[in-house]
């Protein structure tokens, strides 16, 4: 009876340690990448002024923490599409051949990889690309069924846990909406949390999600889904210095270009983190030598192009810096609009500027990289009526532009508080004209809340009329000018 009773002790124990496994999980993860192939030198927060990442380099960094933690698992939150010539060019085929060499484990699709179709996404998918990619909230148009694969379950010292990809909910904001033909994206609360729901009945009882819906989409899922362990996101391109909990998920991001691989460590126990680290390896030049296979991918693409992009056509006297206000590259974009388009006004939306420039040489690389979409250059008309209305629009709901030709007032609780077009005050009766780029046009019921008659084609590409702009004048000093007052 004793050797009976010692038995089924033992076999107890054994039961519960398989049933309540422990795991130290380490992910390495990285977002917002947009094709930054090359190595460059942050403007930002690097007064050494130290070169970093890369994808070559980059990659021999994820090889480095990789050695240390073999287990890590490599995951991307989206947007490796958009922000150089070559990844235009080539229609992101650049960068599928590039990530097919780092080998990502986990790549959630974000809304830049929609900038050249989803049928072209679609086809490097599955043509092309020998990783997967995820994103559970987007949904065949037809027949409502999952568009790619929503979840990929890991295993580690026994432990089961799944992984969760999730893309922007208004991709219908953020890309043309012609490149959305063929699929439409669905809520990801509603999503994660049926999603998480039909897991349990599977017996996985921890959930990480992989997302491309910003860090106020981040914390908003983590509200609304407590099931959620962990949240790496992207979309925001947030430097936390600091892992999040929110609800009680976690959240980590892990900044963007490549600048740094994000280290989030974690201790899982009865399907649960019980502690978490999150800390950023920065890709510095010059401590590690690049991969040699990212390197040649990297360089085939860069040597077609070289010759072109690299030609000095200008000098820039004070640094191009963005800024969700009034910027002064925001300012030259929007002249350069309105002078080439003949307008009263010019408009830019500040997601279409993708890169500060450092006072010096001007490459027309830089003027690619600077505006990488192809967006074409078009004109509408409003009265000054519909003007007002849309900067007050505007401004209460703090959507984020740059102009030209006007001059703003505003506040964000109780609107416009004054504008005048060229130092004069608007007339409701009058007509203006307004240059903008084709992107902003179709999307200006968001941004004004009201929508523009059909607009005309001026047969100009935004890039190449910035490229025109600095030719003609290029010794280039740019500065604020209060075209925009926030009070």
């Amino acid at each position: 009876m004793k050797q009976f009773n010692l038995i089924l002790f033992a076999a107890l124990v054994l039961l519960f340690s398989c049933s309540s496994p422990t795991a130290d999980i380490t992910i390495l993860h990285w977002n917002d990448f947009h094709s930054a192939n090359l190595p460059w030198v942050p403007t930002n927060h690097n007064p050494e002024k130290h070169t970093v990442g890369g994808y070559a380099l980059f990659d021999a960094y994820l090889d480095s923490l990789q050695a240390v933690y073999p287990e890590a698992i490599r995951v991307h939150a989206g947007d490796d599409f958009q922000g150089s010539p070559v990844c235009a060019v080539s229609r992101g085929l650049s960068q599928i051949e590039i990530l097919n060499a780092v080998k990502p484990d986990f790549f959630t699709i974000g809304n830049h990889e929609f900038d050249y179709s989803w049928r072209h996404l679609d086809s490097l998918r599955l043509h092309a690309a020998d990783f997967q990619m995820y994103a559970a909230n987007l949904v065949n148009a037809e027949n409502g069924e999952c568009a790619v694969p929503q979840y990929r379950i890991f295993r580690q010292k026994g432990y089961r846990f799944a992984l969760i990809g999730v893309t922007h909910p208004q991709l219908d904001f953020l890309t043309l909406p012609q490149n959305l033909e063929g699929v439409q994206v669905e809520d990801p609360v509603l999503t994660v949390r049926n999603l998480i729901g039909r897991l349990k009945k599977n017996g996985i009882s921890s959930f990480i999600v992989i997302s491309h819906i910003g860090i106020d989409g981040d914390r908003d899922l983590a509200r609304a889904v407590p099931e959620i362990d962990l949240i790496i996101g992207g979309h925001s391109h947030t430097y936390l210095r600091e892992a999040e909990q929110v609800n009680g998920v976690w959240i980590v991001q892990a900044d963007d270009n490549g600048r740094y691989v994000g280290l989030t460590r974690f201790h899982m126990e009865k399907g649960e983190i019980t502690s978490l680290e999150m800390d950023y390896v920065e890709t510095v030049a010059g401590k590690l030598e690049p991969s040699p296979d990212v390197e040649a991918i990297v360089m085939k693409y860069e040597s077609e192009l070289a010759e072109q992009l690299d030609r000095v056509i200008g000098e820039l006297k004070t640094p191009w810096v963005q800024g969700r206000g009034e910027s002064n590259i925001g300012n030259w974009i929007a002249d350069a609009f309105r002078e080439t388009a003949g307008t009263d006004i010019a408009i830019m939306n500040n997601g279409g500027i993708r890169k500060n420039l450092a006072a010096g040489e001007i490459r027309v690389r830089d003027i690619w990289e600077i505006a990488p979409f192809g967006n074409t250059l078009v004109t509408f008309e409003w009265t000054g009526q519909e003007l007002l209305n849309a900067l007050d629009f505007m401004a209460m709901h703090n959507m984020s532009l740059q102009f030209s030709g006007l001059t703003l007032v505003l506040n964000r609780e109780k609107g416009l508080i004054e504008a005048k077009v060229n130092g004069k005050e608007i007339d409701t009766e009058k007509k203006y004209s307004i240059a903008t780029n084709n992107y902003t046009a179709s999307q200006t019921g968001k941004y004004f809340g009201i929508e523009v008659p059909a607009p005309v084609e001026t047969g100009w590409i935004d890039r190449d009329v910035l490229l025109k702009a600095v030719r003609e004048n290029p010794v280039i000093t740019s500065k604020l000018e209060g075209r925009i007052i926030i009070q």
